[in-house]
């Protein structure tokens, strides 16, 4: 017998409600994908989980404010509860990376901004460093890391970690590359300093390989050799009535051995106006050089492509 025009064999009417129960029962599962990333605050320190004691949350403030007002450089402590909330289910590293893009954490031509980063129910924490950075940061903010943070974080120390953290950062990282300076070489640990008495001929090998990186660091890419010299020199756009305007400064690294050299622009607290006799005539802030508490309106739009480092108590 022919059925109906018109009319759905009951078998597919069934299938259809199997696929729409199917598709309500994923989506109830998925609540946490659906939640978006957290919206900043306040520029320098977002204590979501309340890991801060005030002492020690005004004192980065300060310090944060200070380098964004002294470099240029934006550096953001965030704290929260987990990521999971937030759709950071697939890990510590690519919920950081897409949290410090979101909020555009850094200078966007020089990528130079740095975030610090507690999940304090995940027990997880991340340096996540802007795309500026070379390698060489990299390795210092997993010393900074493994000797400063995570033993306080073991400690239940939340709140001094956190800060004498962010200051390593800001000292070891953040300022060397503000001035165009190479980083230093990570502090060793007691043991490693004793490893070779204790190990014979395996210390002599890590101390082997100390020295062979300590060698490499500042050693110009294209020769091999070290000693790159550095200059910083004012970058002048010249004005259409005469004289010139300076908001930049060219920093150059540049090895004497092979004539390689690289230069990048880093903005400068003022710019000042000059007349076509070099009189200056008159000085303003640097757009997008203040701090937040000077008039900045949010962060410069800087991106990560996950440098840094992760650390889990």
């Amino acid at each position: 017998m022919d059925r109906p025009s018109g009319t759905a064999p009951a078998s597919a009417i069934a299938r259809m409600a199997a696929w729409l129960v199917a598709l309500l029962w994923l989506a109830a599962l998925a609540p946490a994908h659906a939640q978006g990333l957290p919206d900043w605050q306040n520029l320098h320190v977002n204590d979501f989980a309340g890991l801060l004691a005030p002492e020690d949350a005004q004192a980065l403030d300060g310090a944060l404010a200070a380098l964004r007002e002294q470099t240029g450089i934006e550096g953001t402590v965030v704290t929260l509860p987990d990521r999971a909330r937030h759709g950071g289910t697939d890990g510590l590293e690519p919920f950081a990376t897409r949290l410090f893009n979101h909020w555009g954490v850094g200078d966007a031509a020089r990528n130079d901004g740095f975030m610090v980063l507690v999940l304090a129910q995940d027990r997880e924490a991340r340096i996540e460093l802007g795309r500026g950075y070379e390698n060489d940061a990299d390795i210092q903010a997993q010393d900074i890391m493994r000797n400063t943070m995570l033993p306080a974080f073991r400690d239940n120390r939340m709140s001094q970690g956190i800060r004498e953290g962010t200051q390593a950062v800001i000292d070891l990282i953040a300022r060397p590359v503000a001035a165009g300076q190479p980083l230093a070489m990570p502090r060793r640990s007691l043991m490693d300093r004793i490893l070779p008495f204790l190990f014979g001929a395996a210390g002599l090998a890590i101390l082997g390989a100390a020295a062979r990186q300590a060698w490499r660091r500042n050693r110009c890419p294209q020769c091999g050799r070290r000693g790159l010299e550095t200059q910083v020199a004012p970058l002048e756009t010249p004005l259409p009535e005469g004289g010139h305007m300076v908001s930049q400064d060219n920093v150059t690294r540049r090895c004497p051995a092979c004539g390689w050299s690289e230069t990048r622009q880093r903005l400068r607290p003022q710019t000042v106006w000059y007349g076509p006799t070099g009189t200056v005539l008159r000085s303003e802030p640097t757009p997008g050089y203040r701090s937040a508490a000077r008039g900045s309106s949010g962060f410069g739009g800087g991106s990560s492509r996950g440098g840094g480092a992760s650390g889990r108590w």
